[in-house]
């Protein structure tokens, strides 16, 4: 807190929501059994908290279309490779069910993403977007889990969650898929190489 001229306290707003969201994901690492990097922790925090924000100009106020962006559309920036990984990764993580309802397999988007990060950091050379790709999954079960804790619902239905385990290797699909039934492959039958 700083104070003002008139000695009443101010509240640092972003500090408090910062605060918030590292909460948030602490509690879904914990939950989901994943210790995140520290580094990937810091990274998330501050997407989570600028993609919360309102937007600062009317260029970033403009809707992301994910389809546009990953269907073949020409990258004109490198910095719109960054923003093709940040949004695929919240789409997956957070929202899946906007993937499902435009019949797209939510892998599809984790590929994409995790394609986007890994480019993105060979022309950043920052560590961070090497692991956001290699650790794409992990973080993507972690962003699913603090759904799970905050809603208290699962955030994909068992058939996109066989999907998904079967295609990325996601724990998080996996153990939802245990507590739905005991009638499943092999753990070790997924086609996803880690």
């Amino acid at each position: 807190m700083k104070a003002d001229s008139g000695n009443m306290p101010v509240i640092d707003i972003h500090l408090a929501e910062m605060a918030g969201w590292r909460a948030l994901l602490s509690k879904a690492q914990f939950v989901a059994k994943v210790e995140l990097h520290t580094m990937l922790e810091e990274y998330l925090v501050r997407m989570l908290y600028r993609t919360t924000r309102p937007p600062a100009s009317k260029s970033h106020g403009q809707p992301f279309d994910h389809q546009q962006a990953t269907l073949g559309q020409p990258i004109e920036d490198a910095e719109d490779l960054r923003a093709i990984g940040d949004h695929c990764l919240l789409f997956v993580g957070l929202f899946p069910e906007q993937a499902i309802g435009r019949d797209m397999p939510i892998s599809y988007f984790v590929k994409v993403g995790q394609a986007a990060y890994q480019e993105f950091g060979q022309y950043a050379r920052e560590p961070v977007f090497w692991m956001l790709s290699e650790f794409f999954v992990e973080v993507m079960d972690v962003l699913h889990t603090l759904r799970e804790v905050e809603h208290e619902d699962p955030c994909i239905d068992a058939l996109n969650a066989y999907q998904l385990w079967h295609d990325t290797g996601s724990t998080h699909a996996w153990t939802m898929l245990r507590r739905i039934t005991s009638a499943l492959p092999g753990e070790d039958q997924s086609t996803a190489l880690h």
